[in-house]
């Protein structure tokens, strides 16, 4: 449909709207409001839920089964049915510097075949080695000559790094000054650590609660605890912490959960999928060789997560849309209901089973 208007309960400007009209034309948002004030605008829709901004995920490896490396467009179109209409195909450090310089080059070449796919999101390579590190033998080290064809690509818009890796200080100023948003994650960085750069431009924590670890083992006073890096990120301003949110809380506790959002505010939590094998339905987590690997999750289950946690209707638009369109530089278009934005919509029942997406 080339203009229609949406008619339903809504999200607009950070309030509920229970009798709203979300109109559309040519792709982008006219209306957004009232039903009252809406003008007439193509043919109506009723929704008997819930109108929302599509939602965002900038930390998925995998959809339908398959890795975003292998197969992007059937990835990527299985999120997109369940309402992510903007997502970050991740790759992981595994795949190694050459693996993941041709997986680039591949997503790169079927972006355009898959509109739902914003650019692509290293995790790694330089990541603790007690959480996932990837090494040519030796100490791991920050190397330009490794890094930079990585970099090179215009389409990696997101990398996460361990900061206590040697040399990753001009690898986040490289990151910074090509306009690429630092995560640092798989990490058990020193509250230092986690000072300095977060002064040097540190945007993001990646999946913050999993595989992170404490900066002193063991503890130096007999009794008491050390401030690990989950506590150290917390304190530190202008943060935004990506979380896994499971029904189970296997990923995150629900206290953490809560605790999270009781320190920081619903303001700067961005949920993520970290989907590495999915069936969309049923299991949440993804179990490989016996151990926790990531999720099945799809941004629709973890919009429902989060609001069976207590989180308000506003809340969850902030935490599946609005707070990664904004860490991105993407929110002048994406993430919430407003005229002149794309038309990137998802409508959901009560319990946030899609009912239908729209993909400007």
């Amino acid at each position: 449909m080339n203009e229609f208007t949406l008619i339903g309960k809504a999200v607009i400007a950070g309030k509920v709207v229970e009798d709203a009209a979300v109109a559309v034309s040519d792709s982008r948002i006219i209306y957004a409001g009232e039903k009252s004030s809406a003008p007439k605008c193509g043919e109506t829709v009723t929704v008997d839920g819930w109108i929302l901004p599509g939602f965002i995920d900038i930390h998925c490896h995998a959809g339908d089964g398959v890795w975003v490396h292998n197969d992007l467009k059937t990835a990527s179109d299985f999120h997109l049915k369940h309402g992510t209409t903007t997502m970050c195909a991740t790759l992981y450090r595994d795949l190694g510097f050459e693996g993941l310089r041709r997986a680039i080059e591949k997503i790169t070449d079927e972006m355009p075949h898959c509109p739902n796919v914003m650019g692509i999101h290293l995790e790694g390579p330089y990541l603790n080695p007690k959480y996932g590190a990837l090494s040519r033998g030796g100490e791991l080290v920050a190397d330009p000559e490794d890094y930079l064809p990585l970099l090179n690509y215009p389409t990696v818009r997101h990398v996460t790094f361990a900061p206590e890796v040697c040399g990753t200080d001009e690898f986040l100023s490289e990151l910074v000054s090509r306009k690429i948003v630092p995560s640092v994650g798989h990490s058990a960085a020193s509250p230092e650590d986690i000072r300095r750069v977060s002064a040097n431009g540190v945007k993001n924590v990646t999946h913050l609660f999993d595989a992170t670890g404490a900066s002193y083992s063991p503890t130096r006073w007999a009794g008491t605890i050390e401030t690990d890096f989950n506590t150290a990120v917390l304190i530190e301003d202008g943060l935004t912490y990506e979380i896994i949110c499971d029904k189970d809380g296997i990923h995150v506790r629900p206290e953490m959960v809560k605790l999270v959002k009781k320190t920081v505010g619903a303001d700067r939590i961005i949920g993520i999928t970290d989907a590495c094998g999915d069936d969309g339905e049923g299991e949440e987590i993804n179990i490989l060789n016996g151990e926790l690997n990531g999720s099945k999750l799809t941004m629709n289950r973890v919009a429902r997560n989060f609001y069976n946690l207590g989180f308000t209707m506003p809340e969850v638009v902030k935490v599946t849309s609005e707070n990664a369109a904004r860490l991105m530089g993407i929110f002048d278009r994406k993430g919430s209901l407003e005229a002149g934005k794309d038309a990137d919509i998802v409508t959901v029942d009560d319990s946030f089973n899609v009912i239908n997406v729209y993909k400007s």
